[in-house]
């Protein structure tokens, strides 16, 4: 298989579509959340007074209580949080309504406001809000590892009489149909980033393997499918976090790369990283593997302080009997972060 291949096996691996999406809408004193999937399941809890980021933990709870998927969710504003605004348009021509619709929010919320519109007949909803507000709503989301996919007002003329259930289906639509209004519209994610995390070392170690091969057979060309991978993973996603740490394991490849051109015989430092990263199950997930002539250094993120015991376990096995972990904390999403060094 050739590598452009696998890269494409990769993006359609990591894209993930929205066949469970999990709506929500908070009236003040209630938070009501639905799971959008061939039916509805509805759930609505106290949450008088709420901030923020207390509502996207109690959804995040209530998810992994329920076993919810959080890799599409979508948030219904209630009409103060927002400026709405509801106008005909008779025969302004198609292409100048995003024009119209950002001056009508600059004036609004400032220059830099998010916004986002509806064409229906000869109506135009529109909505806007600061993008710091906008920003606040993903950070506070994204601290509980939900996947905030889409941000918005249920058009006025919908308003009348809906019940706080309806909001949240209405938002769950937006997501799973990808439809307008919708604050996130220009930003909105389409990756799985749960995947993602789970296969980083994934990507490291295909690249590895290539490199190694190849740079051992023909480092001129090793260098230049490096070159080639390079630019395949920069349009493997927009989003500047994993661009930065995609690149980052680049460079440590290309690090790689100059220490396996200098051997003059295959060293087994490269089958030890290659079996090192194959985890048998997904309670460890590697994100960072650094090396040199004669050390090792892993960082990753597991399910359990067990799974930590049982993967440094595995290290020794392959690696040497010195292996140790160097750290080992807890993060706020509950995941345990681990850093674990040996030398060779």
């Amino acid at each position: 298989m050739s590598f452009e291949k696998i890269l494409a096996a990769l993006k359609k691996f990591f894209r993930e579509e929205a066949d469970e999406v999990i709506g929500a809408y908070f009236d003040g004193e209630k938070l009501f959340i639905v799971r959008l999937t061939e039916k509805f399941e509805t759930v609505e809890l106290d949450a008088y007074g709420a901030e923020l980021e207390q509502l996207a933990e109690k959804i995040s709870l209530t998810c992994k209580e329920r076993a919810w998927k959080t890799s599409a969710v979508g948030f219904c504003l209630r009409e103060e949080d927002a400026v709405t605004y509801q106008t005909a348009i008779g025969n302004l021509p198609e292409k100048e309504i995003p024009a119209m619709v950002k001056s009508w929010a600059a004036a609004q919320a400032g220059n830099d406001a998010a916004f986002s519109f509806a064409k229906t007949d000869d109506e135009l909803w529109m909505e806007t809000l600061p993008r710091t507000r906008l920003e606040e709503f993903c950070a506070a989301f994204g601290k509980f590892g939900l996947n905030l996919r889409g941000l918005s007002i249920m058009p006025a003329a919908s308003l009348t009489k809906i019940s706080p259930f309806d909001r949240t289906a209405f938002i769950s639509d937006v997501v799973s149909n990808k439809k307008a209004p919708n604050l996130l519209e220009a930003r909105a994610s389409v990756w799985s980033w749960q995947r993602i995390s789970q296969a980083a070392a994934a990507i490291f170690l295909i690249a590895l393997t290539v490199v190694t091969v190849e740079t051992l057979l023909d480092y001129g060309a090793a260098s230049e499918a490096l070159e080639a991978a390079k630019l395949a993973v920069d349009d493997l996603s927009e989003d500047v976090a994993l661009k930065k740490a995609v690149d980052a394991d680049i460079a440590q490849l290309h690090k790689l790369n100059d220490l396996a051109a200098a051997q003059t015989d295959t060293s087994p430092t490269f089958n030890l990283l290659i079996n090192l990263g194959k985890t048998a199950d997904k309670t460890v997930r590697l994100t960072t593997i650094r090396v040199d002539k004669d050390s090792l250094e892993l960082e990753g993120l597991a399910d359990a302080p067990d799974a930590v015991k049982d993967y440094l376990a595995r290290v020794k096995d392959f690696a040497a009997q010195n292996a140790r972990l160097e750290s080992s904390s807890e993060r706020d999403d509950g995941d345990i972060a681990f850093v674990i060094c040996s030398s060779f």
